[in-house]
């Protein structure tokens, strides 16, 4: 099976990496840093330099992107897949999507005789080395089948949501969720320090009483007070917090908690953070202490 795989960073460089192990032709384009292509050509990828030479007779065509805005360039632009796709091409997009957008380039994609998924992913890039990913699959379960040999090579829990949209839907609620608890999880830290209880001692004690992957994930960083390098920003929290509070606004949906985390990192932001880990919401306590 010929696969095209747009968005050769941190996540979507090892699950090509993993498709070319699993026996897939990939064709990947050229990554904005060459060492990403330049590691996957080696390990038997070819590289295209332009979108209609890299899904030349591809069946499957795997987006890994930050946005929707990506997606939708890449997809609907003058040269973008739109322009080139072969009929029955089904194309999984793994990007934190709106779901939105992911419906309205369902529509545009069936007109022209392709297929689309909404395949959100979590267990970070340690699970997308590992060929470990969970999959919130959203779409038609014809599309859904003729992906899945695709799929199987990068991970290994599939969640069938819904329609095309809910995959994208389930994977913004799964982030801002966690984002929160990390938010929690600081406060917990903030209100040990206060205590004078020690904050590895007390990290330790949580990870008994009320452990989280939050907690596990973050809480050593915001103990120590070193949050590099960043393996989620500040600037991609907000982004994910404001897709998320789109998904309330069409069914007035009270989201009090989200709002309340949400205000945090928008100060962060404010404050230049946005480029930081989000584990830096330790800083809003800690620097406030030393005042």
């Amino acid at each position: 099976m010929r696969v095209a795989f747009f968005g050769i960073g941190a996540m979507g460089e090892p699950m090509a990496a993993n498709l070319l192990k699993n026996g897939f032709e990939v064709t990947v384009l050229r990554h904005r840093r060459a060492e990403p292509a330049s590691r996957l050509q080696t390990a038997g990828a070819k590289v295209a330099t332009n979108t209609a030479s890299a899904v030349a007779g591809a069946q499957v065509v795997v987006l890994c992107l930050p946005t929707s805005r990506e997606v939708e360039e890449i997809v609907t632009s003058a040269h973008g897949i739109l322009a080139h796709l072969a009929t029955g091409t089904v194309i999984i997009d793994c990007s934190t999507s709106n779901p939105a957008s992911t419906v309205r380039l369902g529509k545009q994609l069936a007109e022209h005789g392709g297929g689309l998924i909404d395949a959100g992913m979590t267990r970070g890039v340690v699970g997308a080395k590992q060929g470990t990913l969970a999959f919130f699959l959203g779409g038609e379960e014809r599309h859904i089948g003729a992906a899945m040999p695709v799929l199987k090579a990068m991970g290994d829990t599939f969640v069938r949501v819904g329609p095309l949209g809910h995959g994208h839907a389930a994977k913004v609620i799964s982030n801002v969720l966690s984002y929160g608890t990390v938010a929690l999880v600081n406060e917990a830290f903030m209100l040990g320090a206060r205590s004078g209880v020690d904050s590895k001692t007390l990290y330790e004690a949580l990870m008994q009483g009320a452990p989280s992957k939050a907690l596990e994930s973050f809480g050593p960083r915001i103990v120590s007070g070193e949050y590099d390098p960043p393996r989620v920003t500040v600037e991609h929290v907000c982004e994910d917090m404001a897709l998320a509070q789109s998904l309330a606004t069409p069914g007035k949906a009270p989201v009090f908690m989200l709002s309340a985390a949400q205000e945090l990192y928008r100060l962060l932001a404010l404050r230049g953070e946005g480029m930081r880990d989000m584990s830096v919401i330790a800083d809003l306590w800690r620097t406030a202490g030393e005042r």
